[in-house]
């Protein structure tokens, strides 16, 4: 049933177009979290900043990009073979290996054999170092048995090698696996919606998971972020209301689809109309939690929307067309981002109920002025029959 039109209540809605004029209503400092998923938070004068990357440096390598992340893996590798070609030299140093004879170029020492056979000088130790610790065997220079102190540093090495080896294709690993992460803009549409549906006012996004990355328990969130005064004057910056989705936000990610929160008088955008959302200053951050069939990771996806990328008065194209030559579900993903206008109330959702209860009662009264009138009619048309036999009864008598 269909409200009567008012003033103010249909019209036309303002065109959602990608205007600098809209977007320049809010900046990218004003926002929490930007379009890729990145939130824009900044903490100052955090105690022992450096000291917790460098406690938590796994993480720090694979959050980093590749190319400090191999700056690092390249400056250990050069770091330990350096520093335990000293080693080997300080060795040999100490057991007089170094030491030769100018004229003849023989050993000074009184051992049999040097502790390293075949090196003289650091470079040569620095290769040795090397061919220790990635190689399966050695050449022309071989540790002997001279040092017992040579096979404790050996040791040494290859374990030290072995861990930075597994340290290595853990993170590069951890790297691979993990999503990209860019992947927000090709998940999320460029603006979200507030439209009817079945009467109501609804806030509708679209969500789009071509790769499957969050094809298991796939679980969708909106929350709004905004400035709000409590009533003892105490001013809360970005105060955190969740948005309920329907079905709880749980989707089949099997082709692009609709999210829709109902603006009911639980929803935090209840008194919220077209004129106040070109005015208030509010973020909705959208957030897609869901692990991919590939290796079962749990990955997420994060975006927001300011109030110059909501379009009032607008819905998604339909994009879900049946291929019969392919006998299957054709989406076309060019159109995601593609709305339409639709003929929507311009006043909030508590404006609506409202105006629609007041129609609700004045439909009640005429029905109810109308049923009392046709009361009145029988009961007057039972009197008249009445009369009417009265009077045959005596004339017959």
């Amino acid at each position: 049933m269909d409200l009567p039109e008012q003033e103010g209540l249909r019209r036309r809605p303002r065109k959602c177009s990608d205007s600098s004029q809209l977007e320049e209503q809010f900046t990218l400092s004003s926002r929490v979290v930007n379009k890729i998923g990145q939130r824009n938070v900044r903490i100052f004068n955090l105690p022992q900043r450096s000291i917790r990357f460098v406690k938590d440096v796994v993480t720090t390598l694979v959050e980093e990009q590749w190319r400090y992340a191999m700056l690092v893996f390249v400056a250990s590798y050069v770091g330990s073979w350096t520093f335990f070609a000293g080693l080997w030299y300080v060795l040999s140093y100490a057991h007089g290996d170094l030491s030769h004879d100018p004229a003849t170029g023989e050993r000074l020492t009184d051992g049999v054999m040097p502790c390293v056979e075949g090196v003289t000088s650091f470079t040569e130790f620095l290769l040795f170092s090397m061919e220790t610790q990635i190689s399966t065997g050695y050449g022309a220079k071989v540790p002997t048995e001279e040092c017992p102190e040579s096979f404790g540093l050996l040791t040494i090495q290859l374990i030290v090698g072995l861990l930075i080896d597994g340290a290595v294709l853990g993170v590069v690993y951890a790297k691979m696996v993990r999503p990209p992460q860019k992947i927000s803009e090709m998940k999320f549409s460029r603006r979200a919606v507030i439209c009817q549906r079945d009467g109501r006012l609804c806030f509708v996004f679209r969500i789009c998971d071509r790769k499957w990355q969050h094809a298991i328990e796939t679980k969708v969130t909106a929350v709004l972020l905004e400035s709000r005064r409590t009533a003892e004057g105490e001013e809360i910056e970005k105060h955190e209301s969740y948005l309920k989705l329907e079905n709880d936000g749980r989707l089949v990610l099997l082709w692009p689809v609709t999210a829709c929160h109902v603006i009911d008088r639980d929803s935090p955008l209840y008194d919220l109309s077209a004129a106040e959302l070109l005015e208030r200053r509010l973020e909705i951050v959208i957030t897609i939690t869901g692990g991919t069939m590939t290796t079962g990771q749990i990955n997420q996806a994060r975006t927001s929307y300011v109030a110059s990328e909501i379009c009032w008065g607008h819905r998604f194209c339909d994009i879900i067309e049946y291929d019969a030559r392919k006998q299957a579900y054709v989406a076309v993903n060019e159109r995601m981002h593609e709305l339409e206008t639709v003929d929507t109330p311009l006043c909030s959702a508590r404006q609506l109920d409202a105006l629609r209860k007041q129609f609700h009662n004045e439909e009640n009264r005429q029905e109810t002025a109308e049923t009392s009138k046709q009361r009145e009619a029988e009961l007057q048309s039972t009197k008249n029959k009445e009369k009417n036999e009265s009077g045959v009864e005596t004339t017959i008598c």
